[in-house]
């Protein structure tokens, strides 16, 4: 599970990036290409399936952020699904879960988005 994918998919105005592998500075860089990407074509609707996920570091945390703030700064959000209990203790520690909409799977994620 160490290699790091992202794949994405559409469900009407929202892109669903479902996301597997560890999320360090190694590959946070292309989380972070891929985010810019979707909110620079309009893209500012976004939920990230993290259910695959099985490490974070701070550099995933903070593309995380840098997402969810040009997602907002264009009309949009960005939302985090699935995530299991050791990156949602990063989130708690770093006190990001107050800043994150965090569901529990993609469809309670999308509502209200």
């Amino acid at each position: 599970m160490s290699d790091f994918q992202i794949q994405k998919k559409q469900a009407g105005a929202i892109v669903v990036l479902v996301i597997t592998g560890k999320l360090d500075a190694k590959t946070a860089p292309t989380l972070s290409g891929e985010l810019k990407g979707l909110v620079g074509t309009g893209h500012a609707k976004i939920i990230c399936d993290m259910a695959g996920v099985s490490y974070i570091a701070s550099a995933g945390v903070g593309t995380l952020k840098a997402g969810l703030v040009d997602a907002k700064k264009n009309g949009g959000d960005l939302r985090l699904a699935g995530l299991q209990k050791e990156v949602k203790d990063v989130f708690d520690v770093l006190g990001f879960t107050k800043l994150f909409t965090i569901a529990s799977d993609i469809n309670a994620a999308a509502k209200g988005l």
